[in-house]
């Protein structure tokens, strides 16, 4: 196939060759060119006009051909980045996109080894080119307005990658497959967080087995608010679900399914070991403490200096403002005392938290303490640990098919790739005007074929005669 490459300049050089060997015959015969007869001139060729059109149908057949078989063999591959963040230059993590990546070193390199071709990255480097739509633009970088970021990027594989043993199509598949891929990895959505794991729950404490469950699904439900206030109307096309639907599911589960295995846990006293639950549950009460007073120092300060103001310091001040819409207001700006205030309520809303997990640790050590579960108890208290489990890898599994689903509706794959269709017509254009080229030039050819044969004859008749008169001579020697 490499061979049909050749073809179409093949043609040109032909082309060139016969037009230079037309215009020098034209240069030697023209004075010997009959300008009023010329019009019999023409009609010598007319028994010649059938042959010409044969001749030229084969040449428009060849050109055209080759030119469509090349770019069928050897097309360009169009890579269109149709994500919304990709109009402002950035991947879909809201990093900059950089187009280098997309030949870069590593990239080729597992192009190469996917496809076990017998290239080097540099070869391979400058077998490949990109472009786009702008490149030819003059874009003056002073003015706003003029500034466009490219989304669709047209990459080129030489034909010469054939004499390693491969094709263009080959590379430019492999190369948009592995892109792709490194593309998903680097920059798409990453939904790892969706991969729930349970191995550390062996031989937990029944309290403790809540506390996790609720720190993995938590996991579930801040993951899914990204997408919601992206699209918010969007739904799964099997379950209906929408993000917050199911962000709504996740919440249930640990508000109502989670709290009603502690309450089971709590009501039975269940543990794994009441004497080291106990101790644990001192030690944090004691911390608890600990930043509890702190919290309460830090309040009873914030307090004390909000009481040393002066009345007259701690009045609102009204600042005149124009809102986004261009309406004038007055907005209430805050002075000092105002911050204050703030802190003194936060940390004042700390340390009932902090006494409240204090008073639930107690009271858990406290059921610990006097319970005695029995064995049916425990089990019961397993089964609810692993429809728990099941409930939640479910939660996690509607979790990632309903992303997976937005991703690839809505980014529609993040990058689409195509190959560009061989432009017949303008493949055709090319071809019937170097067909035309060739025609006037054969044309022209036959026409002064006669002139060109007279002028030959008149040039080699002195010669003839030279070489007779010296053939007598040597004969009478």
């Amino acid at each position: 196939m490499i061979l049909v490459c050749f073809i179409v300049p093949a043609l040109i050089v032909c082309l060139v060759i016969l037009y230079a060997v037309l215009i020098g015959r034209f240069f030697l015969i023209k004075s010997k060119i009959p300008v009023l007869g010329f019009k019999g001139v023409l009609n010598r060729t007319a028994g010649r006009r059938r042959k010409l059109a044969a001749m030229g149908a084969l040449f428009f057949i060849v050109s055209f051909g080759a030119q469509v078989a090349v770019d069928l063999w050897a097309p360009d591959m169009l890579m269109v980045f149709n994500y919304e963040e990709a109009a402002r230059g950035q991947n879909p993590n809201v990093t900059r996109f950089n187009e280098s990546n997309i030949l870069s070193e590593s990239i080729l390199e597992k192009v190469i080894q996917r496809g076990s071709l017998g290239l080097t990255p540099e070869q391979l480097s400058k077998a490949l080119s990109i472009s786009t739509s702008l490149d030819s633009k003059k874009l003056d970088v002073t003015q706003e307005s003029d500034l466009k970021i490219s989304t669709e990027y047209k990459v080129r594989c030489d034909e010469k990658v054939a004499f390693h043993g491969t094709d263009p199509k080959t590379v430019l598949n492999l190369l948009a497959d592995v892109y792709w891929e490194e593309f998903v990895l680097r920059y798409g959505e990453n939904d790892s967080i969706l991969d729930l794991s349970f191995d550390g729950m062996e031989g937990m404490e029944y309290l403790d087995v809540k506390d996790y469950l609720e720190m993995q699904a938590n996991k579930l439900r801040n993951y899914l608010p990204s997408y919601s206030s992206e699209s918010s109307s969007y739904r799964a096309k099997d379950s209906e679900e929408t993000f917050s639907s199911l962000s709504e599911k996740i919440g249930n589960f640990i508000d109502i399914e989670l709290e009603r295995y502690e309450a089971f846990v709590l009501e039975n006293g269940l543990s794994q070991n009441r004497d080291t639950y106990q101790s644990r549950m001192q030690y944090a009460n004691h911390r608890l403490d600990t930043l509890q007073r702190k919290d309460m120092a830090a309040h009873d300060v914030r307090i004390e200096a909000i009481n040393m103001y002066n009345a007259y310091m701690t009045r609102f001040v009204l600042i005149p403002t124009y809102d986004t819409d261009k309406e004038f207001y007055m907005s209430k700006t805050k002075v000092g005392v105002d911050y204050f205030a703030d802190e003194a309520e936060e940390h004042l809303e700390s340390a009932t938290k902090l006494v409240e997990e204090a008073q639930h640790n107690t009271y858990a050590s406290a059921q610990v303490g006097r319970a005695n579960p029995s064995s049916a108890v425990r089990e019961q208290a397993d089964r609810q640990i692993q429809a728990l489990k099941a409930e939640l890898m479910n939660l996690a599994a509607q979790s990632r098919q309903l992303c997976s689903d937005y991703v690839k509706e809505k980014r529609d794959g993040y990058i689409q790739m195509s190959f560009d269709k061989p432009p017949v017509l303008f493949r055709a254009v090319i071809a019937l005007f170097m067909t035309g080229l060739f025609l006037i030039a054969w044309s022209g050819k036959a026409i002064l074929e006669p002139f060109w044969r007279q002028y030959r004859g008149e040039r080699t008749a002195p010669r003839e005669k030279r070489q007779e008169s010296e053939n007598r001579e040597e004969a009478k020697a």
